[in-house]
């Protein structure tokens, strides 16, 4: 005979089907309480940190789409645990939010504040998808009245090859973007290279050995590492940890410079580190190639006028921070603007953020900018307000039944008072 599963009331229990096992599971409390846990180790295991590998490192190890797992460590040592990354966490807490907070929960006008407040957490979760995805960031470093219309993309590199012109100056660049360059790595296995060409220079650039950080060493006769680079001219490439006083990656690759007219090729180290071009000649002209960061055309000139800012005592860590510009908009109307901490400029989508200060050298002053470009910048703030005017019309009508509840039993004890006055008066005549 075959079990049936009976319950206590005497009906038949149906075993459950995979899809629905599925859906129960991505609703359940145990799965929301689980994922709010785990975001919370996260954003604490990624505070600490950051202080000792810097917060672009951090960032990118924790809440990057590619962190499938991450494995924290504190003071460097590495804790036996294993969590998976921020945003594949966010991403089962999306599908939890749908399924308990929309499609499971009852559906009824008791419910709809609950309902409203999932809906404006899954729209900020929405957000943060976007956000990541889309947005773009770069850093405007300033000198005071001196007027820029470009920043540098942080995360991303470039190659510029150019010829110098008869007066030693430098002509318009051919640029090689960091998406054609950071699958090159140089710990990829099997090495990697791309060649270059370009129509009108006598000579190829073949890339490889591409590092996100990386810092030369002058190769004098001690023991290497098993990912160190080729010596070249007595230095070699090692890969090395990002600065988290700078937060900057140090990027840095080996290229070779393959002349057409069959003449020898030239082998070269570049890297962030060098901040000048390296110069080579190929049938007697002068041509140079740099690695800067990736560069970014803004639609304003910004000029820094002033700069304000303070250090937490005993400190060089600033406490606040704030710039005089005069800007340019795209009509070429000149504006000014005061940048705060927490306080920026937004214009045409970008917006321009106070991210550092130096305090004056020789009497000029300095400041930092980040500006990103999110399609999603002020949607946080809508989704809160949805949020908030769930709870607020759930806590009114939480709020109106206790009232009522309340006033049901006044009720009755009012009506024993009066019966039990009219009784006594009546006994006394």
């Amino acid at each position: 005979m075959s079990k049936q599963n009976i319950s206590t009331s005497g009906k038949v229990k149906k075993k459950k089907s995979i899809p629905v096992l599925i859906f129960d599971f991505f609703s359940s409390y145990l799965l929301a309480v689980t994922t709010l846990t785990v975001l919370g180790l996260l954003v604490w295991f990624s505070t600490l940190e950051q202080t000792v590998y810097g917060l672009s490192a951090t960032a990118e190890k924790y809440y990057h789409s590619s962190a499938y797992f991450v494995i924290p460590e504190i003071n460097g040592s590495k804790i036996p645990l294993i969590l998976p990354g921020a945003y594949w966490t966010c991403v089962i807490l999306f599908l939890n939010m749908v399924c308990g907070g929309i499609i499971r929960i009852r559906k009824g006008i008791k419910q709809l504040g609950p309902v409203i407040a999932h809906f404006g957490i899954i729209l900020l979760l929405v957000t943060g998808f976007v956000d990541h995805h889309n947005s773009v960031h770069g850093h405007m470093d300033t000198r005071q009245f001196g007027t820029y219309d470009y920043a540098w993309k942080r995360g991303k590199t470039s190659l510029e090859v150019f010829k110098y012109d008869d007066e030693q100056n430098k002509t318009p660049p051919y640029v090689i973007k960091h998406e054609m360059l950071e699958d090159l790595q140089h710990d990829s296995g099997t090495p990697k290279y791309r060649v270059f060409k370009f129509k009108d220079l006598p000579f190829d650039v073949e890339v490889r050995n591409f590092y996100d950080n990386a810092t030369i060493f002058v190769d004098n006769g001690n023991p290497r590492e098993k990912t160190d680079g080729a010596v070249i001219d007595g230095i070699f490439l090692r890969a090395t940890d990002i600065d988290p006083t700078t937060d900057l990656y140090m990027f840095s690759c080996y290229v070779t410079i393959r002349p057409h007219d069959g003449s020898e090729a030239r082998n070269l180290i570049l890297s962030r580190t060098v901040n000048h071009p390296l110069t080579f000649s190929v049938e007697g002209k002068l041509y140079g190639i740099e690695m800067p960061n990736e560069i970014w055309k803004m639609p304003y000139e910004v000029r820094l006028v002033n700069s304000y800012g303070e250090f937490y005592p005993g400190t060089e860590r600033p406490s606040y921070y704030s710039s005089d510009i005069i800007w340019k908009d795209s009509k070429g109307v000149e504006k000014t603007s005061k940048i705060k901490m927490n306080e920026p400029l937004r214009y045409q989508g970008f917006t321009l953020y106070q991210a550092s200060w130096t305090p004056p050298t020789n009497g000029i002053e300095y400041s930092g900018f980040v500006i990103v470009t999110n399609p999603a910048d002020q949607w946080p703030v809508t989704c809160l307000w949805i949020s908030f005017a769930g709870l607020i019309f759930h806590f009114i009508m939480k709020l109106s039944k206790y009232i009522g509840k309340e006033q049901r039993k006044s009720k009755p004890a009012d009506s024993k008072s009066k019966v039990n006055a009219k009784a006594k008066a009546k006994a006394n005549a």
